[in-house]
């Protein structure tokens, strides 16, 4: 598409929005055709709002759903202009590369663009969506327009308003649209104030269809809401206007314009900078959608903008009591506006809440806007379940080869299992219009469902927290390892301990382990006291075998014994990893001397300023002397890493945990220096460390688990010395 030289336009007048102006109609009701699908930003479908003041609704004389644009700011409330004002009326006749439109009536405005209803020369209507090219002052500008054609016309899905053409004249560029000609969704709850619940899973697995294509394309919409939610003429739904809609070049990238309707923005996009957004904003959007038209009103609804974001950004939302709403549907919503995003529930997992296996509707009713449905006392719930199905299907949400065989299929009447009630009459149930036997029989296991729901929910959460986790768990410091093979040993030793603390998470989830199968209780050697002085010598530190190591800053290592008169210098070796020489003081090289000096000086240093933190010493079973390998300061702890492959975690609270025998034991030394050991699978059962519930263990095991999962990918020497 070209546009013509690009026209200068006031200052002011640029990305101004105002409320919505009663316009005069020449024998058409602007009202009743304003679900043209489009979008024509803040007047026709962003402020969601009644034209004038004769219904007290919940959005009546509130500014709080106009739309936020890229620049992150809400509109002015003082405009002196309209952009759509600039916006001059189509020609009765509109001609373009030899095809002809009749201009119909004005549909409605926004702040940016003005719809008219069209014909073509065989009859057929569409609505234009007419932006005035006065409008489109800077490069910027004009790119935003493209951006919303390209996106748009790339679409091409039954829940999204068809993308038919684009034209311009000298004045005006003009989009073509399918014409949706009963309305939106917030019209809809305007006149009817609330809806059903089937009604609602209705709409919402349609909304569902279309959002799960859009983002299968990469494409977040970015203002889904009721306004932008179109009845078609059989009033199935459609979205559009995709004014505020992206691109993702790929599935890591996040945004972060500030951007949206009020009432509808997630909380990530409010952070802006600090987090960046993606497809979670389009699912939190469905949450806020499924509460207005149960509840009548948005969840965070409040006469000033700035109030709406507050609650946003700490979710501070009730059901109040007067409405009532069902317990499944009100787990789906907080679900859906959970704040983090990645707590949220997916498009395929939002539609396998149990709330969805109440009463559905084949279709919807052309009275939609002034009955209300009395869904329950005509539908089962057999023919309920076909229908979602179906529902799905045509939303693109399953596909029919997945489906059931066609309803179509004849079933032999005497296959037909029928009871005495049911042989009274002559028809059974089973051979109503959709109906198959399959179909018929199948029952939902709600409980199950349930169930489902919950685990997939809590595997949402550990993702969350995991993500979190990794997010904050950034090491400050850590020892220089000069040696490729040493670090491929650490690693392996990290992801061994690793596996056997999901192992046991798994044995957990199946009930834990009979007693005879426990691992046996092993004290491991642990870190008693240490010296951070690495910024002269290095890393000193005493074990609970009394021996004292110093892990010098080249990256030897001197470990003097406590029980002898020996010492072991450890270095680096390119085939072995480390390599150890063991020696008598009385034989001490004389290189050594001066090793054995600091070694001497951190002892005194330690004997004469720190406590001993454990009741831990040398046992039988503690065959090998031990040394450390790794140290890595965090924010949150320091993770010791000793030879014979236990892992060691001091908190910043002085709670402290070691991992050992690969991570099926673990154990627990108190700020009061009390240690104790217990087989993992069993603190998993109780989920705390007994007599010690304010350790929070199971938070402290989510950070060691990540720390452990950083640690076991290999690194290269260079990526260590960083």
């Amino acid at each position: 598409m070209s546009l013509a030289p690009l026209q200068t336009v006031n200052e002011k007048r640029l990305n101004n929005r105002s409320n919505l102006v009663h316009t005069p109609v020449k024998g058409a009701n602007a009202n009743n055709n304003a679900g043209v699908g489009i979008g024509v930003s803040a007047g026709l479908d962003g402020k969601e709002n009644h034209r004038s003041g004769s219904h007290h609704h919940n959005y009546q004389n509130n500014n709080n759903n106009k739309r936020v644009e890229p620049h992150g700011q809400p509109p002015q409330k003082k405009k002196k202009e309209k952009l759509s004002a600039l916006c001059k009326t189509p020609p009765s006749l509109i001609k373009t590369r030899g095809r002809d439109y009749h201009r119909g009536h004005f549909l409605g405005e926004g702040g940016f663009a003005r719809c008219f209803q069209i014909k073509d020369d065989s009859g057929k209507i569409f609505a234009a969506k007419t932006v005035a090219k006065l409008s489109i002052k800077t490069e910027k500008t004009r790119k935003k327009l493209l951006s919303e054609i390209q996106i748009h016309k790339s679409m091409r899905h039954a829940n999204i308003v068809q993308f038919i053409d684009c034209f311009e004249d000298e004045t005006n560029v003009y989009i073509l649209l399918e014409i949706c000609p009963n309305g939106s969704l917030m019209e809809l709850l305007k006149k009817r104030k609330t809806l059903t619940e089937p009604e609602v899973r209705f709409f919402t697995t349609q909304i569902c269809g279309g959002i799960k294509y859009m983002h299968s394309r990469r494409v977040i919409h970015r203002d889904l809401k009721l306004g932008n939610i179109f009845f078609d003429k059989n009033y199935n739904l459609k979205i559009g206007d995709f004014g505020l809609a992206a691109v993702l070049a790929n599935d890591r990238e996040r945004k972060y314009t500030v951007c949206g309707t009020p009432n509808y923005i997630a909380p990530e996009v409010l952070m802006g900078k600090h987090s960046g957004h993606s497809y979670e904003v389009d699912i939190w959007s469905i949450g806020v959608m499924i509460y207005a038209l149960l509840i009548g009103k948005p969840p965070f609804q409040a006469k000033d903008v700035n109030t709406i974001y507050e609650r946003i950004k700490c979710c501070d939302f009730v059901f109040p009591k007067e409405k009532y709403i069902s317990s499944e549907a009100r787990i789906l919503v907080q679900d859906l506006l959970s704040l983090d995003p990645l707590e949220r529930p997916s498009i395929m997992e939002v539609l396998d809440y149990v709330w969805f296996r109440g009463i559905f509707p084949p279709y919807i009713q052309s009275d939609v806007m002034t009955e209300v449905p009395d869904y329950e006392k005509k539908i089962t719930m057999q023919e309920s379940m076909v229908n979602f199905r179906t529902c799905m299907e045509r939303s693109g949400l399953i596909d029919n080869t997945e489906s059931y065989k066609n309803s179509n299929d004849v079933i032999p009447f005497d296959n037909i299992e029928m009871s005495n009630q049911q042989r009274q009459t002559i028809l059974p149930n089973s051979l109503s219009p959709g109906g198959t036997r399959n179909k018929y029989k199948e029952v939902v296991d709600l409980e199950a469902q349930r169930r489902l729901n919950d685990l997939a929910r809590e595997a949402r959460l550990r993702r969350a927290q995991q993500a979190t986790i990794k997010k904050d768990l950034v090491a400050t410091s850590t020892n220089l390892i000069k040696s490729e093979i040493s670090l491929r040993i650490l690693a392996s030793e990290c992801h061994l301990t690793l596996n056997g603390i999901l192992e046991a998470e798994a044995q957990k989830r199946m009930g834990g382990l009979p007693q005879s199968r426990l691992p046996k209780i092993k004290h491991p050697i642990v870190v008693t006291k240490w010296v951070d002085y690495s910024n002269k010598h290095g890393f000193s530190y005493q074990l609970s075998t009394e021996d004292i190591g110093v892990l010098f800053n080249n990256g030897t290592t001197v470990l003097r014994l406590a029980d002898a008169e020996e010492f072991w210098y450890i270095s680096y070796d390119d085939r072995e990893g480390w390599v150890a020489s063991h020696y008598l003081l009385t034989e001490k090289p004389r290189e050594l001397t001066r090793h054995l000096e600091v070694v001497d000086f951190f002892s005194k240093y330690m004997r004469a300023n720190l406590s001993r933190v454990s009741t831990f010493v040398r046992e039988e079973y503690h065959k090998d002397d031990v040394f450390l390998r790794r140290y890595t300061r965090y924010k949150q702890f320091v993770m010791f890493e000793l030879s014979d492959g236990t892992f060691q975690f001091n908190f910043k609270d002085h709670n402290k945990l070691a991992v050992s025998e690969g991570g099926k034991l673990v154990t627990y030394i108190s700020p009061s220096h009390e240690s104790l050991t217990y087989p993992l699978v069993e603190l998993l059962k109780i989920g705390e460390i007994p007599n010690y519930p304010d350790c929070n263990f199971m938070e402290k095991l989510a950070l060691i688990k990540e720390g452990l999962k950083q640690k076991s990918s290999v690194v290269t020497i260079e990526q260590n010395q960083t």
